[in-house]
């Protein structure tokens, strides 16, 4: 066979990190990021290459030194030692490259090599159905390299049960017990009727390549983590859409997204992490979930984020899901140990049923563009933490329910807005002006709303600006920072903060439109006012999955 080296093909993930400045409407670019980010750009960098090795990102192949494997039901063929082929099993013995193609309308192929052998599989126009079982079966290796050949189009199904084969609880299309990367140059398409799509029960890493998956469990998982570099990934799943969860050691467990294309459809989390959920970049839409980021930290750096959710959207060791940290009858109000949110960049847009954003420890925004369309129900709040909030960069706004409000502290550097503003349509405009008429602002939120929460680089003490949503106007003047605040029954408050302005929806039949208070407390057109009261807790718990 005459030699043919297929091309090295090296795909990098890129950041931009820039400081932030202001918006003029919610599709701004990702390149607004904060000083903090951008003073950390050397340490992302050794982050990523210390996260993904050269061999990970290694998808080309010598085709004359690889072993080829010829798929076909009863008349798979292969000539090298280390391919045992039974019926429709075929299984690699030794470390080196083996190239697959062909069909197996009822088989499976296993690595069951030494576990200091690397292996790589290329899949290079391959359609495996297991009727009860893996498609591929990762029994022992050190590590696997799992390659999409270049504009090859791959099929991987589970016929929807698994029969025990041996001592391991196979329940994914691609199972493997060892270290694991995906990559490649062609599509690689996986349907579980049952159980997982992808598992590791090491680290699962995913460096190039186009993947469709559809799990009636969890789509990627990875017990100690799920790395992801680069790629184009469409994960439908009755689970978590990417999930990594080790009970056994809490550094482990976590998800590192340093850039690619997802759109992630999800009955549960959309992506979950044990421990730490980062995300550096990327185009992340998660359509459908019931939490949309989960971990027990959140760090975001940069990417252009959309979540939905059925609970909150993010959220940091908390929550009444079946995914949340606390464990029944935890107390609600307690900060966890270990938990926070920090937002230094990207451009993220929640739109949450529950809360937008949920810590159970600090939050700290310090870069980036976030948008929330949060809760309708005064039970949660655009924005719920139970440790510090602290904004210091960035453009964040928030519109949702008031009963659960809540501003930053007042520790923070840059000036923050929280109103009342009556009882607003989806889609009223949001906007805040300077004192020239200059708008600073402007977006539109998805659901209807009656408070806002407005933080931008421009708000500075001492000035007036005029804060519109939807039919409500009011010119403020910040002789503090932190303007306006939510007050938690029952919950932890923040006494440094000012009172929220504006009357509450419904509580006055003649103030439905949010007329602001005064200093005092006072309606200002001439009736007396009341301040906000929220009526709920500002969390919830959930069992640990």
């Amino acid at each position: 066979m005459k030699k043919r080296r297929i091309i090295l093909l090296w795909l990098f993930a890129g950041m931009l990190l820039v400081p932030g400045c202001t918006l003029k409407n919610a599709e701004a670019s990702s390149e607004n990021q904060s000083d903090t980010a951008t003073n950390s750009e050397e340490q992302t960098v050794n982050d990523i290459s210390e996260m993904f090795t050269d061999r990970d990102k290694e998808i080309g192949y010598d085709e004359e030194d690889s072993a080829l494997i010829t798929l076909a039901d009863n008349g798979t063929l292969c000539d090298s030692d280390a391919v045992q082929i039974s019926e429709n099993t075929v299984t690699i013995t030794e470390e080196g490259t083996y190239i697959l193609s062909g069909t197996l309308s009822n088989g499976m192929i296993i690595v069951d090599a030494e576990d200091t052998d690397k292996i790589q599989i290329v899949l290079n126009g391959v359609e495996i159905t297991s009727a009860q079982s893996a498609a591929i079966y990762v029994r022992s290796a050190d590590k696997v390299f799992l390659t999409t050949a270049s504009g090859s189009d791959n099929i991987l199904t589970n016929g929807g049960t698994y029969t025990t084969i041996d001592d391991n609880n196979i329940d994914a299309v691609i199972f493997s017990k060892d270290d694991l990367t995906l990559n490649g140059a062609g599509t690689l398409r996986i349907k579980a009727g049952a159980g997982h799509g992808v598992v590791s029960k090491d680290d699962l890493v995913l460096t190039s390549g186009t993947y469709d998956i559809t799990a009636a469990s969890h789509g990627l998982s990875g017990k100690d983590s799920v790395r992801i570099l680069s790629g184009t990934f469409t994960i439908v799943s009755e689970k978590d859409g990417i999930h990594a969860s080790n009970t056994d050691d809490s550094s482990l467990g976590f998800v590192y997204l340093a850039d690619g294309n997802f759109k992630i459809t999800a009955q549960d989390d959309g992506i979950h992490a044990d421990s730490s959920t980062t995300i550096l970049g990327g185009d992340i839409e998660i359509a459908q979930s019931y939490e949309g980021i989960e971990g027990l930290s959140i760090d975001i750096t940069g990417g252009n984020i959309s979540v939905t959710a059925s609970d909150d959207g993010l959220n940091a060791a908390g929550g009444n899901d079946s995914s949340g940290f606390e464990g029944t009858g935890g107390d609600q109000f307690a900060a966890t140990e270990g938990a926070y949110i920090h937002i230094s960049g990207g451009v993220i847009h929640v739109n949450s049923e529950g809360d937008g954003i949920d810590s159970n420890g600090d939050l700290t925004v310090s870069g980036g563009d976030t948008f929330i369309s949060g809760p309708v129900n005064d039970g949660n709040g655009a924005l719920d933490y139970n440790g510090g909030a602290v904004i210091s960069g960035g453009t964040f706004v928030a519109a949702g329910s008031s009963g659960m409000a809540q501003n930053f502290g007042s520790s923070s550097t840059q000036g923050t807005v929280l109103v009342s503003v009556g009882s607003q349509e989806a889609g009223s405009v949001v906007s805040l002006q300077d004192s020239d008429g200059i708008e600073l602002m402007q977006w539109e939120p998805d659901k209807v709303y009656t408070s806002v929460l407005i933080s931008c680089p421009e708000l500075t003490k001492d000035s007036t600006y005029t804060v519109s949503a939807g039919t409500y106007s009011e010119e403020i003047t910040l002789d503090t920072l932190i303007y306006g605040s939510g007050q938690m029954q029952g919950g932890p408050g923040n006494p440094e903060q000012r009172e929220m302005k504006g009357t509450p929806p419904d509580m006055d039949e003649g103030n439905k439109q949010g007329t602001p208070l005064d200093r005092n407390g006072e309606n200002k057109q001439g009736g007396p006012g009341e301040a906000g009261e929220n009526q709920g807790s500002s969390s919830d718990t959930g069992d640990s999955m």
